[in-house]
């Protein structure tokens, strides 16, 4: 089951995100740069995808991302160590919203 709402378009950046996002996985350099806000470093780790895409992931990140687990080094960090819970909350959160769209679909 697929948890986050969007892609960001390679599915080998999309899964490391929903690792992040529901079981607070360190990302790589790459994204590790682009959710601390850190998009010159971002360019300069990217692969050729990732830099010919960085302002739509940039982008995708901000608009769709919970604001506690992007910003800074800091609030990656805080969202791995899922500190006071903010990770699990998201995680329950998103696992009860595909429940539910998952049981009106089915009538």
């Amino acid at each position: 089951m697929k948890y986050i709402d969007f892609t960001l378009g390679n599915n080998y950046v999309d899964e490391a995100v929903e690792n992040y996002l529901i079981h607070g996985f360190e990302p790589g350099g790459f994204l590790t740069s682009v959710f601390a806000n850190d998009l010159y470093l971002a360019a300069g780790r990217a692969d050729t995808w990732n830099r010919e895409n960085l302002a739509d992931i940039a982008h995708t990140v901000v608009i769709n991302m919970p604001e506690s687990s992007i910003g800074s080094y800091q609030r990656v960090k805080d969202w791995c160590a899922d500190k006071d819970g903010r990770r699990t909350r998201y995680a329950e959160y998103v696992r009860e919203k595909k429940i539910i769209e998952k049981l009106e679909n089915s009538y």
